[in-house]
């Protein structure tokens, strides 16, 4: 199960941030930024293109941002497709990350507050709650088609 491959480039694709001009903050009170994560990929013969979304739009924040990185990865030999999705949604994904993390807080630095440093992920337990949650909704299909 060796599937070996090289990083091609690796490029940022989107970036936006906004101050958020309604945010109070509350005295004594952390302010949680919420985020949410996102990994897509396509391949092309020996080569995947994975793209890596965070974005963070709440009020009850001081800030709005969306940041997306893009890996390219060539394979020596292209692996089958259940092995190249977890490869993108796990090694693919955890090598694109860091430039993420770097981006946001550069972000926030230059809006003149405190860097945000995004806290890491697990990539390998965020494929599995995606992986459960996609069986479990084939479930629900097929629970309702056969009470139909």
């Amino acid at each position: 199960m060796d599937h070996k491959f090289k990083i091609a480039a690796i490029r940022q694709v989107e970036a936006h941030f906004a101050l958020t001009p309604e945010f109070k903050p509350e005295k004594n009170k952390l302010v949680e930024i919420t985020q949410n994560i996102e990994v897509t990929y396509e391949q092309k013969k020996n080569s995947l293109h994975v793209l890596v979304s965070l974005s963070s739009d709440n009020e009850k924040q001081p800030f709005r941002f969306a940041v997306a990185w893009q890996g390219s990865f060539v394979f020596e030999k292209a692996p089958a497709k259940d092995t190249l999705e977890r490869v993108a949604h796990i090694n693919c994904a955890s090598i694109i990350f860091p430039y993420i993390r770097e981006s946001v807080a550069d972000l926030t630095r230059r809006a003149n507050i405190p860097p945000l440093h995004l806290a890491p992920v697990n990539f390998i337990a965020l494929y599995e709650e995606r992986q459960k949650n996609a069986e479990k909704q084939i479930a629900t299909k097929k629970l309702k088609k056969a009470k139909s």
